[in-house]
């Protein structure tokens, strides 16, 4: 993902940019909807960007991509390039931020023209954008709040790759999978945008995607419902020192120390109820991951330790006979960050992590895969190579299931 910041005050001066490199993308959110008006849309959260040097645009883009800004709006002085190939995207403004009342363009190359395909304007709140992925008729931005970076919305705009003249222009959210299950061989994956409700399933090697207007998920019972049970040990402030020093040295001297460490998912095993930690870690808010069970038996907790683990709560857990699989998160200002898939051999009690940038919230193991529902799509890990996945519109209305690479 790239953004190149310029900014042109004569158009005919050649103007310095910036490149930004983006490295944050925790996809959540729970509104879409296909924008009827081309020039309407509604904007919520960004991303947090970093600067480098890269070359200019020719003196006559420049301009001619400040004339075709003037004709919606004649005062537009600024503008900031946020990609230049294949497709050149930008705003009007200072330093690549899409403001309140600015507008966000998308133009294609015809020779030495550039033919604008969609000009928007923002009629709600400041947002950063970035190129998701460009196609031959399609392009989808992400769109991020400033302060966190939190990716809240996708915009994608379908086109004529001969015209260029736009086709559909939808806004749209992450779909989270959140539910995996296997019947007669046959796995079904569901989830939800906040709009829809989302349901997933592989047929001779074709993913089929249907949908139907959201509903109320159903959660997993509070821990404390499942049985009675001596509250959770939480570990204690020399613990944490001991366990997670860089992150101690880290704690801003006027913040104390406050270990906050709760039940997150869980799963029965017998007499044993398996849990993974959770907590807030940012701040003086901290805590130690790790991975345990209750014994209803001897009413006692035991914990694993894993080393793997210490720094990050958990977001989903598979307890299976010979390894337990836990996704890893970190929850602290802004947006959760993934630690990826913790597997843990019961039997050599070795742990590695496999890397997933989106959080994992559910887990399922099926002929000799593993399958995990995020907050973008889900991926598949077979044999250590990992597929991810995400949902997206198509240009007919409907969804497709589309591979991420």
């Amino acid at each position: 993902m790239y953004a190149i910041v310029m900014k042109v005050v004569n158009p005919a001066r050649i103007s310095v940019r910036q490149l930004v490199s983006s490295d944050a993308k925790s996809k959540y959110s729970s509104a879409r909807r296909t924008m009827e008006d081309m020039n309407y849309l509604t904007v919520t959260q960004t991303l947090v960007c970093a600067f480098v040097l890269a070359l200019p645009l020719a003196a006559a883009d420049d301009e001619q991509l400040l004339k075709e800004f003037q004709k919606t709006n004649p005062n537009v002085s600024e503008v900031s390039v946020i990609a230049e190939e294949p497709l050149l995207v930008a705003v009007t403004g200072d330093e690549g931020t899409w403001e309140r009342g600015e507008l966000l363009g998308v133009f294609a190359y015809r020779g030495d023209q550039i033919v604008p395909i969609s000009i928007q304007t923002n009629k709600e709140f400041p947002t950063q954008v970035w190129v998701q992925s460009v196609t031959t008729d399609s392009i989808i931005l992400g769109l991020a709040e400033p302060n966190y970076g939190v990716l809240s919305m996708n915009l994608e705009i379908f086109y004529d790759p001969k015209t260029w003249f736009p086709k559909r222009i939808v806004q749209f959210a992450p779909v989270r999978v959140h539910g995996i299950r296997a019947a007669a061989g046959v796995v079904t994956l569901s989830g939800s945008d906040g709009i829809l409700d989302f349901v997933i399933r592989q047929r001779n090697g074709v993913w089929q995607v249907t949908t139907s207007p959201a509903t109320s998920t159903t959660m997993q019972p509070p821990f404390k419902n499942v049985a009675p049970v001596t509250p959770m040990p939480v570990s204690t402030v020399a613990e944490f020192e001991e366990a997670r020093p860089d992150r101690n040295r880290h704690v801003p001297s006027e913040s104390p120390l406050q270990v906050e460490e709760k039940v997150g998912p869980y799963q029965r095993e017998g007499k044993k109820i398996w849990v993974g930690k959770t907590f807030y870690d940012a701040g003086g808010s901290v805590g130690i991951g790790d991975i345990g069970y209750f014994d209803e038996e001897t009413d006692n907790w035991t914990f694993l330790h894993i080393p793997q683990a210490v720094d990050w709560s958990t977001s989903a857990l598979l307890v299976e006979p010979g390894t337990i699989y836990a996704g890893l998160v970190r929850y602290s200002e802004g947006s959760p960050e993934s630690g990826g898939l913790l597997r843990y051999n019961r039997s050599t009690q070795q742990a590695t992590v496999t890397s997933l940038p989106d959080v994992i919230e559910k887990i399922m193991a099926f002929q000799d895969r593993i399958y995990c529902g995020t907050t973008d799509g889900f991926a598949i890990i077979d044999h250590g190579d990992v597929h991810r996945y995400t949902v997206l519109p198509r240009l007919d209305g409907s969804y497709a299931v589309t591979p991420v690479t």
